[in-house]
């Protein structure tokens, strides 16, 4: 997000440059409050598919590899905080097959307003 001011960098041999493996997390996430919302788990959740995700926001996961990337992750914390973010319509799952628990997630855009029914939880 710009800044309104330039400001100089404290130290400016080590400012961050874009990687070509560049991950992104939509600054409207905070700017329009969605993280008030959010429980420890949906935030990890978010972050780590946004590092996961392309440019589209897609990655396919195993949630056995799932789990041991995120040890700290219960399976139900897990189906908790995708549900929860399934919901805010930030979160698109489809499983592989039928009953499979893999599955191909998509992060959604982030809207401009949080929906309304989000607003009485």
């Amino acid at each position: 997000m710009p800044l309104k001011k330039p400001i100089k960098p404290v130290i400016p041999n080590l400012v961050r440059k874009i990687p070509p493996s560049f991950a992104w997390i939509n600054h409207r996430l905070r700017s329009r409050q969605f993280l008030l919302d959010f429980e420890p788990g949906e935030f990890a959740l978010y972050l780590f598919l946004s590092l996961a995700a392309d440019e589209q926001g897609l990655s396919c996961w195993q949630l056995d590899i799932m789990q041991r990337t995120m040890p700290a992750f219960h399976l139900h914390q897990f189906h908790d905080a995708r549900d929860a973010l399934m919901q805010k319509r930030l979160l698109a799952f489809k499983p592989w097959n039928q009953n499979d628990p893999d599955s191909v997630y998509l992060l959604l855009p982030v809207p401009s307003m949080k929906p309304e029914a989000d607003h009485n939880l």
